[in-house]
């Protein structure tokens, strides 16, 4: 049960990085470029399969303009996993 919760918050956090990208209207290169992570591990984390550190989750939240609580908040608000 806590695995199942834990990869539903994962997804919710790397759908709402997605979501926050778009909307600043960043591609997923030149954003991974930006926090200086390559493309393919920040699309692991867009997609939940990897679980981002605190220094690289500390950067894309100051990247987006938002608090790293948004991230993590475990509601959806719209946004499509």
């Amino acid at each position: 049960m806590v695995d199942n919760m834990a990869e539903l918050v994962y997804r919710k956090m790397g759908a709402k990085i997605r979501y926050y990208r778009q909307l600043k209207g960043i591609n997923q290169t030149d954003f991974a470029a930006l926090l200086s992570i390559s493309s393919q591990y920040l699309s692991k984390i867009e997609n939940g399969k990897r679980i981002p550190s605190l220094p690289v989750l500390l950067s894309i939240a100051e990247a987006l303009e938002v608090e790293v609580a948004e991230l993590l908040k475990n509601e959806k608000r719209g946004i499509k996993l």
